[in-house]
Formats: C-alpha cells, sequence, structure tokens
C-alpha cells in the first residue's frame, strides 16, 4: 500500500490560526489494511470528527469516531456488523522532538508543519472491538441469570423447617 491514504488524513498545523477547528474524515478498509494485513474483522467504515484546539503551547484534540465492522462470531461462526462509538482525547505539547510520553500525550516537534491522524483513527477504532466477540442473537444465553433457578421455585421446595426461621427472621 502507498502512503497516499495516509495523505487524505494530514492537518496542516502550522497554517491554522490560534483557535478551535473543526475537521471531518471518512475512512474505510483501506487505512486497516495500510496498518495491518491481520485484522479478524473486515469491511471497517465511518466517520471521525475532531475538535482540534490549538494555542501556543499546545494542540488539544478530541477524537468522535463512528463507524461499523463486520465480526465473526466466536460461538456460532456467523457474521455480523458491529457498531463502533468511541470519544478520545489527544494532547500534543510542542517541545524539539517527538516523544510520546502516555497514551493521551504526546511532544511534537515545533517546526512541525503536518498532523498525519490516520494512526489515531486505526488505533482508537482497533482498541473498540471486543475481545469476546458474540452475535447479537447470542447475547441473551451469556446472562447469567439462565443458571440461575428463580426464587420462587426455590420457596416451593424448601423445607417446611426453614419457613419457621424466615418468619422468625422478619
Amino acid at each position: 500500500m502507498s502512503k497516499k491514504i495516509l495523505k487524505q488524513f494530514d492537518i496542516k498545523i502550522q497554517s491554522l490560526s490560534n483557535n478551535k477547528h473543526e475537521f471531518i474524515f471518512d475512512f474505510d478498509q483501506s487505512l486497516f489494511d495500510f496498518f495491518s494485513k491481520n485484522l479478524d474483522s473486515k469491511e471497517n467504515s465511518g466517520t471521525c470528527r475532531i475538535e482540534f484546539i490549538k494555542d501556543d503551547l499546545m494542540l488539544n484534540l478530541l477524537f468522535q469516531i463512528e463507524g461499523k465492522t463486520k465480526l465473526i462470531c466466536d460461538r456460532s461462526l456467523k457474521e455480523f456488523d458491529y457498531l463502533i462509538k468511541t470519544e478520545n482525547k489527544l494532547l500534543f505539547k510542542f517541545s524539539d522532538h517527538d516523544e510520546e510520553l502516555s497514551d493521551e500525550m504526546q511532544t511534537i516537534n515545533h517546526n512541525k508543519s503536518i498532523l498525519n491522524v490516520g494512526k489515531f483513527i486505526y488505533e482508537f477504532f482497533i482498541l473498540k472491538i471486543p475481545i469476546k466477540r458474540l452475535h447479537p442473537s447470542l447475547k441473551n444465553e451469556d446472562n447469567i441469570d439462565n443458571f440461575v433457578y428463580s426464587t420462587t421455585k426455590d420457596e416451593q421446595r424448601s423445607d417446611p423447617r426453614l419457613k419457621l426461621l424466615k418468619k422468625l427472621k422478619k
């Protein structure tokens, strides 16, 4: 894959004024193929809205990602659509070098003119895909209430001596 795919996720930060800006990026499977060929999910697509606040010392980015992906159920092996909605925040402090300080904070060079957000969109989206993938029709089977007797049945089967004890307890 060429880097042409990533160009569409460039933000020219030096030409922006110190103010609040908004960017909207549409993405599809080509972004995910660029970063990894070994994904279990397929047909990934969605929209990322970025609220971008620039000042003299830092860049503050709020990513709002909505999308969908096709997953395969771990139990039934049926394919299903999984909707993803996430909100993530990133801070970039201006410095002499590029460095990742934490999950939410990085330093970037003062002279950097373009910030590519494709990698961040990819990471935030992938992190929202569940490890345990259950088809929506199987969600109720995972409920523990299906394996526990109801209290009314238990009361009918209980020993009459226990009923007397329960009366005393009240």
